[in-house]
């Protein structure tokens, strides 16, 4: 054997005592990173991971409630409100209440209104099992005049047929609502689109 096939045959001897010392008894082993399962690759993304579960809770706390505002022109129109029911005991009541504050400083800047006045309260919403009471304060029926009080009254109806099923009564300081207003505006209960109909 030359000098090349000596080398040769030492380098093999050398390695091949490196990879059973190493294989057998080294502690630490060898630190070879061979690449990964398809299944064990770890992804990176800036994007949040989507929770099923999660998106599901999340659903079932926040609720879309309707209520009914006017336009520059004077139509009804409908806005959206988030009802957070971790929070609100009913979305109902919730709409009621959001319907009697509007509209938002957001939606005025955006040419929306209520004919619904200023000062009016709720006094309560009693929800049972077969219909709901709603008691505002009198409030809700001064001033504006016939037209405003039939748009108000609209923007209340409107409101209650799109958050509930049940038949809903209006109270005005504790009284069953038959005629509102300065005007004698008849209203036929419970509320729905015939409630004005003469």
């Amino acid at each position: 054997m030359n000098f090349t096939q000596k080398l040769g045959i030492l380098c093999l001897v050398i390695i091949t005592s490196l990879y059973v010392y190493f294989s057998f008894f080294s502690e630490e082993g060898f630190n070879i990173n061979f690449p990964k399962k398809e299944t064990d690759i770890e992804i990176s993304t800036d994007e949040p991971i989507e929770n099923n579960d999660q998106e599901t809770v999340d659903k079932k706390e926040i609720k879309i409630v309707k209520i009914f505002v006017t336009d520059a022109k004077g139509n009804i129109r409908p806005v959206s409100r988030k009802c957070d029911t971790s929070k609100e005991k009913s979305c109902f009541t919730f709409a009621i209440k959001e319907l009697i504050s509007a509209p938002t400083k957001w939606e005025k800047s955006k040419g929306l209104s209520s004919e619904i006045p200023t000062d009016t309260r709720v006094l309560s919403v009693r929800e049972g099992s077969n219909n709901i009471l709603i008691d505002l304060s009198s409030n809700f029926e001064s001033g504006g005049g016939a037209e405003s009080t039939y748009i108000r009254v609209h923007q209340l109806i409107k409101t209650v047929q799109a958050n509930t099923k049940q038949p809903v009564y209006l109270y005005l300081n504790g009284k069953q609502a038959d005629v509102i207003g300065g005007e004698g505006i008849m209203i036929k209960q419970p509320l729905d689109e015939r409630s004005l109909d003469d």
